[in-house]
């Protein structure tokens, strides 16, 4: 495996990075929350949003050759926590240790800027188990994070509760660096 991953520049501002981003992002997102989501949702993320975060360099991207097969949105929480999140692999790198490089290199990245706290966010089912939520939980825990606080997605995104199949909580999990 010869990946390099590297802090996406003004290079990838192009539409072909941008769509294979949003294609990957998207992909993983439909596999693991296709069940938490109606039918009609559009996706995790959209063109206009992906190419905010290339303009703001706030993704990581991992290549093999000259092929996007991962990617990892940062940014600030505030001046003491960084987060990540849309981590996301193609398919035929599963398994292969890319989605924890890719997390290595942000929590460099936050050590490197002088955050003390990496954060992410896990949406899960509130009554049912999803077999993809799962196996982050347990996952995230052995790299280091720790479930911190949980609340009904409803009160987080109250705007979108109209676009979930089933009652969500939002859990932010920490770790400290």
């Amino acid at each position: 495996m010869n990946i390099a991953i590297k802090r996406c520049d003004e290079n990838d501002l192009t539409p072909g990075t941008i769509n294979r981003l949003l294609e990957l992002i998207n992909a993983v997102y439909e596999e693991t929350e296709s069940d938490l989501w109606k039918p009609t949702t559009s996706g995790r993320t959209f063109y206009d949003e992906v190419e905010e975060f290339v303009k703001e360099r706030q993704i990581f991207i991992a290549r093999e050759n000259d092929e996007i097969v991962g990617a990892v949105k940062f940014a600030p929480v505030n001046e003491h926590t960084l987060e990540f999140g849309m981590l996301a692999a193609d398919k035929k790198m599963r398994g292969l240790g890319l989605g924890r490089d890719l997390v290595n290199i942000v929590e460099n990245h936050a050590r490197n800027n002088g955050y003390k706290t990496m954060q992410l966010e896990l949406l899960t089912p509130r009554h049912w188990k999803n077999p993809a939520k799962e196996f982050l939980k347990v996952w995230y825990s052995r790299l280091g994070y720790i479930p911190e606080k949980s609340m009904p997605f409803e009160e987080v995104s109250p705007h979108r509760i109209h676009e979930f199949a089933t009652d969500c909580d939002f859990t932010v999990w920490l770790k400290k660096l």
